[in-house]
């Protein structure tokens, strides 16, 4: 939580006792701007320090304004630059209520944001100076973070972890189940390392695989696929459609195991401040996407949030955001327990804010309706009335589960041990509530096993007959003629006749195995 308890001159530790023999060697605005406008931010803030020591100028407020800035970037001392930026503001210094508000997203106090912004914008109309190249970005960023705090995801989280950003992928205790989150270099592509994003994802089977990279024409990075065909080989990289990350880049993608939902990051519009978490619905025959949605609070801020990762096999999720002012290169990754269906948090504004912060994740082990009684008109010490409670009703959709069982839970997934060897892996056919048949192992009866034998195989012709009609209509982009027209016609007959047929053996599985 931001601290802004002091805010007189004497609560700033600027080392003022250090620096009294450079006081003799004052710096200007200009050179110190300047220091700041490179990225000197330590230069910059020795630099103010020795004017606030030499305490002979008379622009206090620019001063302060200035090591502000520099402490805001650098890494770990974001949470000091507060005092100097409300110092600054008490001087009137326009640009300290501009970081006002952006250290107040990314404390979710949207209201102070509002608040910070506005008064910054208003300065600045009234000198006829110019606003900041990036603040109509963060308005927007504003905007979009006031719509998901009102739509704010009630969940469990039961671990934290911090780990270093550029390895992340390394601490995801995931199940062969939820396919592998792995290092882009380790794929079997052709490409550099400086064009690869940070990580990229296997499915269990290891027959489809999807990373990021730049698109030489637009300098972005974007989500990428290819599939392992029949042969062996990989098919050719294909660049996902565009507003998968929209007009930003779009990174770090994770492939739910039915191959029904995609997870990524980006940094482009709809986002709350620099990279939030999307999801895409996905359909598994077609490879088709729907638009992108934000995955909201908590698993988004104010800050970067990197990568979303979902552990059906053991009911848990995985993310990864640096929302916590931690040191340069460290971040945090969160484990959280799948709920059932959505609910949204029914809670007061410093309730939400403290569950979005997760300074404390214990605190939500505990619903707001546990804190208020079963019937929500409890005691001020959360017990119900004698009157109204009922030793035998049944706890509310809100009731978690004791400490004890998340602690547990939480060291049963840190013991998962993740690059074990596959198992076998013919396919994906859901069961619901995360349970999938994978190959005729799975199933009881010799003629279930010969059904799903027979899905394998036609799986098989459907998926390599799909790569191969998008590489046709590729070509008929490039080079069209009659004869590849009909080539096509008559292979998407061909495809959407396998589909019917996938969809019939699918039918006859769930008849057979009883399902409703």
């Amino acid at each position: 939580m931001i601290n802004n308890r002091y805010s007189k001159v004497g609560a700033i530790t600027l080392g003022v006792t250090a620096l009294t023999a450079l006081s003799g060697y004052p710096y200007t605005m200009e050179e110190i701007r300047e220091a700041l406008d490179v990225g000197h931010y330590a230069e910059a803030a020795r630099m103010v320090e020795a004017e606030l020591a030499d305490g002979s100028t008379e622009n206090t407020g620019e001063l302060y304004e200035a090591i502000g800035e520099a402490k805001y970037n650098i890494p770990g001392m974001r949470r000091e630059s507060v005092l100097a930026f409300t110092e600054a503001s008490s001087k009137g210094v326009a640009d300290a209520f501009l970081y006002l508000g952006r250290l107040a997203m990314l404390d979710y106090d949207f209201q102070k944001a509002q608040q910070m912004f506005g008064k910054y914008k208003a300065q600045k109309q009234k000198s006829r100076k110019p606003l900041d190249s990036e603040f109509e970005y963060d308005e927007a960023d504003l905007k979009e973070a006031i719509l998901q705090f009102g739509r704010q995801q009630d969940i469990v989280v039961i671990d934290a972890v911090k780990v270093p950003l550029k390895e992340f992928y390394k601490h995801l205790r995931l199940p062969l189940s939820a396919g592998r989150v792995v290092e882009p270099m380790s794929l079997p592509i052709d490409a550099d390392d400086e064009d690869l994003g940070p990580s990229a994802f296997i499915t269990e089977s290891g027959d489809e695989m999807m990373w990021s990279a730049v698109n030489d024409s637009t300098g972005l990075y974007r989500l990428t696929e290819a599939t392992l065909l029949m042969d062996g080989t990989l098919s050719d990289p294909r660049e996902l459609p565009d507003f998968l990350g929209e007009d930003g880049d779009a990174i770090n993608p994770f492939l739910s195991a039915d191959g029904t939902t995609l997870y990524f990051a980006s940094n482009g519009s709809g986002t709350m401040g620099g990279y939030d978490i999307f999801i895409a619905s996905r359909d598994p025959l077609t490879g088709e996407y729907l638009q992108p949605v934000n995955a909201g609070i908590p698993f988004n801020s104010s800050a970067d949030d990197y990568v979303l990762a979902i552990d059906e096999e053991n009911g848990v999720g995985w993310w990864a955001t640096d929302r916590h002012f931690l040191p340069d290169g460290m971040i945090t990754l969160y484990v959280y327990e799948l709920p059932e269906t959505r609910v949204n948090l029914m809670a007061d504004d410093d309730e939400k804010r403290l569950r979005a912060r997760l300074d404390d994740i214990r605190l939500t082990w505990t619903s707001p309706e546990d804190e208020e009684g079963a019937d929500g008109d409890g005691d001020e010490d959360g017990t119900a009335d004698d009157e109204t409670a009922d030793e035998d009703a049944e706890p509310s959709p809100g009731t978690r589960k004791d400490e004890a069982y998340y602690k547990n839970l939480a060291a049963e997934i840190r013991r998962i041990q993740p690059g074990q060897q596959p198992r076998r892996h013919d396919c994906e056919i859901p069961l619901g509530k995360g349970r999938y048949i994978y190959s005729a192992d799975d199933v009881e009866t010799a003629a279930q096993k010969k059904i799903v034998d027979e899905y394998v195989a036609a799986r098989k012709k459907y998926d390599t007959d799909m790569v191969r009609l998008r590489e046709m209509r590729l070509d008929f982009a490039r080079q069209g003629s009659r004869a590849m027209t009909r080539e096509i016609d008559e292979l998407e007959q061909s495809v959407d006749r396998q589909r019917t047929l996938l969809t019939g053996i699918l039918s006859s599985l769930y008849r057979s195995l009883g399902a409703k």
